[in-house]
């Protein structure tokens, strides 16, 4: 078994050929379709290994198998070929064709739940698929069972009851083995090769076992639901007991279609698993975060930094990603970039209401920049403030420092310098405080005159 090489814990589902490495579904760039994935490190397509190392076992998925008949198109096929199979029985000859026919007809469509779940599709089959071919299928069938009967028959007279017993023993055990061969290749002499059979059984291992306990349970509930239903022949029970066959025959075909589907890799082909719609593509910022991802544990700063400058710069509002950006700036001390973005990044988190958190992000930028100061005004006040609040009237009086030579905005200057003397009454500079009072005023003035009059 593989694993990502970016994930050791999460087992793998693409190989890069070129890269020769292993990697997981979110590891890998995927295209607008989905059906394609290239590696983050090469751009090279990638092959794919299913779902061969993510598959549980299929005992682990007991219930989801006897829920699989469960919907409408489904249940109205089982129920359809019960009542229409009883119904005709009662007809000497007609009844007889109509019963191959439609046992045919749900005998196709078993199999053809198998192949879709060997397929990755654990979503029954549309029902249209089981009315083509399905008297062929069961005159193939009929026309095995009798070539066995012919075989066992001449065995017991020329070799004795015995063997023949032991081999109709062989021969029931690989019923599970040649279904699932038929299912893949549609060739009767095909599936009961044993050699093909011998493969399939190699493949699956000891749970084959499981899977023969599994199937011989349900055949005899089979028999003791029917028992349960009624005892006495009529319509209604022969329906009913037509109903609870049919179920079981779905859910045994479909269990031996996830079985394929779970050892996938030793029979040779991949599958992905799919329940109903495929998911919707990722969004551009999770697939820039996988990459990412990638080429930090590939060690590729440069192709880390050129990720995020490149999605920030169509996506400025984004503050998750502003977050893990200036986490990724402060870890490697990029003091280069983090001078580029301190501002910006600040000022993101303030129009998004994140005022609480400005305090710790300026306290995390002056390790790197001692002399920061943000450059926008809102930004700055708030900050004195939080500081103000927390007791550090020295930085308070920092942040508003000189603000009146760089911002026209009266009422926002007015605030600022109102706090900016209360900050220095605190710090016991009654001077100061007392030209921050007049500057103030002046201010205030100024905005008295800039009011329209009356």
């Amino acid at each position: 078994m593989e694993y990502c090489k970016y994930h050791p814990l999460s087992a793998a589902t693409w190989y890069c050929p070129q890269c020769d490495i292993y990697t997981c579904d979110t590891c890998t760039n995927e295209t607008a379709y989905q059906d394609q994935r290239r590696c983050f490190s090469c751009g090279a397509e990638l092959d794919t290994l299913g779902s061969a190392y993510t598959a549980e076992p299929f005992w682990h998925h007991l219930k989801a198998m006897f829920r699989y008949p469960l919907n409408t198109s489904t249940l109205g096929l089982i129920i359809a070929i019960a009542v229409l199979g009883s119904l005709l029985s009662f007809i000497p000859l007609l009844g007889l064709v109509a019963a191959l026919i439609s046992t045919g007809i749900f005998l196709k469509y078993s199999f053809r739940c198998l192949e879709e779940t060997a397929n990755g599709n654990m979503v029954p089959p549309d029902i249209q698929d089981a009315y083509e071919g399905g008297l062929i299928l069961i005159m193939k069938m009929t026309g095995l069972l009798l070539l066995l009967g012919i075989g066992g028959a001449l065995l017991t007279q020329f070799i004795g009851p015995g063997v023949t017993g032991l081999l109709g023993m062989l021969v029931l055990l690989s019923i599970p083995a040649f279904l699932i061969n038929f299912a893949l290749t549609d060739s009767i002499l095909q599936s009961a090769a044993p050699a093909a059979l011998l493969r399939i059984i190699a493949a699956v291992g000891m749970p084959y076992g499981i899977l023969i306990g599994f199937m011989f349970l349900m055949a005899s509930s089979v028999g003791v639901l029917s028992y349960l239903v009624s005892s006495e022949l009529s319509l209604l029970t022969m329906i009913l007991q037509s109903v609870i066959s049919n179920y079981y025959m779905v859910v045994i075909f479909h269990m031996m279609g996830y079985v394929v589907f779970q050892y996938q890799e030793p029979l040779g082909f991949y599958a992905r698993e799919r329940f109903g719609d495929m998911p919707a593509p990722r969004s551009e910022a999770e697939l820039v975060k996988a990459h990412i991802d990638v080429a930090v544990k590939e060690g590729d700063y440069d192709k880390v930094i050129s990720l995020y400058q490149n999605y920030l710069s169509k996506s400025p509002q984004d503050v998750v990603m502003y977050d893990v950006w200036f986490e990724f700036l402060l870890r490697t001390a990029r003091r280069d970039l983090l001078a580029k973005t301190a501002d910006d990044y600040i000022h993101v988190k303030y129009l998004k209401g994140h005022k609480s958190e400005l305090k710790r992000i300026y306290k995390q930028v002056l390790q790197l920049f001692p002399v920061y100061i943000p450059g926008d005004g809102k930004v700055r006040y708030q900050l004195a403030k939080d500081f103000f609040d927390a007791g550090d009237f020295l930085t308070c009086v920092r942040m508003i420092n000189g603000m009146h030579k760089k911002y026209k905005d009266l009422p926002l200057l007015i605030r600022s310098y109102l706090l900016l003397a209360d900050a220095l009454m605190e710090l016991k500079k009654p001077e100061q405080a007392a030209k921050c009072r007049a500057l103030v005023a002046q201010f205030q003035k100024k905005a008295e005159a800039l009011k329209p009059s009356t």
